[in-house]
C-alpha cells in the first residue's frame, strides 16, 4: 500500500477538512498516496505522518463535530481511493496502537468509524439511525435506551435536538407507523397533567411508572423544590 507526498503533508490541516471542505491537495493523497515521508530533521521526535494518521485525524475530526465517516466516501469523489488500498488502510489503523480509539459501527446500508475519544458507542449508533434516515428505529431505541438506563421515560421534544434535528411532521409520521409495527409493539405514549408528550418503553417499565416519572419531570419538581 502507498503513502502521502511530500506536498500533502505540508497541508496536513487541509487534510483533516470536513468533506464539505475538502481541497485540491487533499483530494490528491487520497486519490493517490506516495510512500511514507520521514522527518526532514533527523533530530526531531516526530513520528512521520502517513495515510493513516491522516485518515485517523479525519475520522477524530468528524467525531468531535458529532460526525461519523462512511467507508462510501473514500470510494467516492473527491477521494476515489482504490478498494484494495482502503481496505488495507483502514485495517492497518483499526490494528495501529496509537489509533485504538478509531472504531467502526454497521449500519444496514455502510460500515461507519467514529473515535471513542469524542463519541459514545451510543451516540454513535443514534447517528447511524440518522444518517440511514431509519426514523422509526432511532425513535425506539432513544426511548428503550432511556427507560432501561436511568429509568426516564423519553421526551418528545428531545427528537429536535442533537443528532436526530427530527421535524414535527417526521416525528408525527414514524410515531403513527410505529403504532401498527410489531417491532415497536412496546413504545407506548404518555402525557404529562401539562400536556407535555412523552414516550416509553413496556419492556423496561409500566404506564404508571412512567406516568409518575414524567409529572415528576414537567411539574412536580417545581412545584417542591
Amino acid at each position: 500500500m502507498t503513502n502521502v507526498s511530500n506536498a500533502l503533508v505540508a497541508d496536513e490541516e487541509a487534510c483533516m477538512a470536513l468533506p464539505d471542505e475538502v481541497d485540491s491537495q487533499k483530494r490528491q493523497w487520497l486519490q493517490a498516496l506516495h510512500p511514507a515521508i520521514e522527518p526532514s530533521n533527523a533530530s526531531q521526535v516526530e513520528e512521520p505522518v502517513t495515510a493513516e494518521s491522516i485518515v485517523a485525524d479525519f475520522i477524530r475530526q468528524h467525531s468531535a463535530s458529532g460526525q461519523l465517516v462512511a467507508r462510501s466516501v473514500f470510494l467516492l469523489p473527491p477521494y476515489s481511493v482504490p478498494e484494495s488500498d482502503l481496505a488495507t488502510l483502514l485495517d492497518a489503523i483499526c490494528q495501529h496502537v496509537s489509533d485504538a480509539d478509531i472504531t467502526c459501527i454497521q449500519g444496514s446500508e455502510d460500515t461507519y468509524f467514529y473515535s471513542t475519544q469524542t463519541m459514545t458507542a451510543n451516540y454513535a449508533e443514534m447517528c447511524v439511525q440518522v444518517v440511514e434516515n431509519d426514523i422509526c428505529r432511532a425513535i425506539a431505541e432513544a426511548v428503550r435506551f432511556d427507560c432501561q438506563t436511568y429509568p426516564r421515560p423519553y421526551k418528545v421534544a428531545m427528537l429536535a435536538q442533537p443528532p436526530y434535528h427530527f421535524e414535527p411532521e417526521q416525528v408525527t409520521a414514524a410515531l403513527t407507523a410505529m403504532e401498527t409495527h410489531p417491532d415497536y409493539a412496546d413504545i407506548r405514549a404518555v402525557e404529562s397533567s401539562n400536556a407535555e408528550p412523552y414516550l416509553f418503553s413496556e419492556r423496561f417499565m409500566s404506564y404508571g411508572k412512567a406516568y409518575g416519572l414524567c409529572e415528576w419531570l414537567e411539574v412536580e419538581q417545581y412545584q417542591n423544590p
